[in-house]
C-alpha cells in the first residue's frame, strides 16, 4: 500500500514511527525558538525604555521576569486544564494546546497594529 506521514484529511498521524519523529522535532524546534526570542525581545526592550524607568528597584528588567513566571504559570493552568477536560471536540491534545495561542497571538498582533 501507499505509505504517507499524513492521514485522508491531511493531518500528520501521530504514531509510533513518523510521528514521535515530527513531534520530538517540532516540540523542540518550537521551545528553542521561544528561548531565542526570549533574549531578543528583552535585549530590545532594554534598548527601547527610558533611562529614568531602569533607575528604581522596579525596572523593566525586573517586570520582564515577572510577567514572563506569570505567562509561565498561565501556560501551565492552561495544559493542566486541557489535560483534564479531555473532550471529544479536543481531539488533538496538541491542537488543544496551541489554539488558545493562535488567538493570543492574533490579538497580540492586533494591539501592535493599533498602538505603534
Amino acid at each position: 500500500g501507499k505509505h504517507s506521514i499524513f492521514s485522508n484529511e491531511g493531518e500528520v498521524i501521530y504514531d509510533w514511527n513518523y510521528g514521535c519523529y515530527f513531534y520530538i522535532s517540532f516540540l523542540s524546534f518550537t521551545f528553542m525558538s521561544t528561548i531565542i526570542m526570549e533574549g531578543a525581545d528583552t535585549s530590545i526592550m532594554a534598548k527601547a525604555t527610558p533611562v529614568a524607568l531602569n533607575k528604581r528597584f522596579i525596572n523593566c528588567g525586573l517586570l520582564a521576569t515577572l510577567i514572563g513566571t506569570v505567562g509561565r504559570i498561565a501556560a501551565d493552568m492552561a495544559i493542566t486544564t486541557i489535560a483534564f477536560l479531555d473532550m471529544y471536540v479536543f481531539v488533538d491534545f496538541v491542537n488543544a494546546t496551541f489554539i488558545p495561542l493562535l488567538i493570543l497571538t492574533l490579538v497580540g498582533i492586533w494591539m501592535v497594529k493599533k498602538h505603534y
